[in-house]
């Protein structure tokens, strides 16, 4: 089993994904950090069939998280 990460930024924001592979395909985990404060999201409900597909999620979940917190709109 393998993970990979891909790390950006974005309005202040450090973005990290992280894909852990399972035997059906691939698991979520983001990590949105502003200063001190750090808020993980972990996609259990979903398998991914690589990390390329991940990624592209991962980048949009963050920016729909970041632009809720930084808009305040959901």
């Amino acid at each position: 089993m393998a993970s990979s990460t891909f790390r950006a930024t974005y309005r202040d924001f450090e973005i990290t994904i992280v894909g852990y592979e399972i035997p059906e395909g691939w698991r979520m985990a983001v990590e949105l950090k502003r200063g001190n404060r750090v808020q993980v999201m972990r996609d259990t409900g979903r398998v991914f069939r690589d990390f390329a597909s991940l990624r592209c999620v991962g980048v949009l979940t963050s920016h729909i998280a970041i632009m809720e917190e930084t808009t305040g709109l959901e």
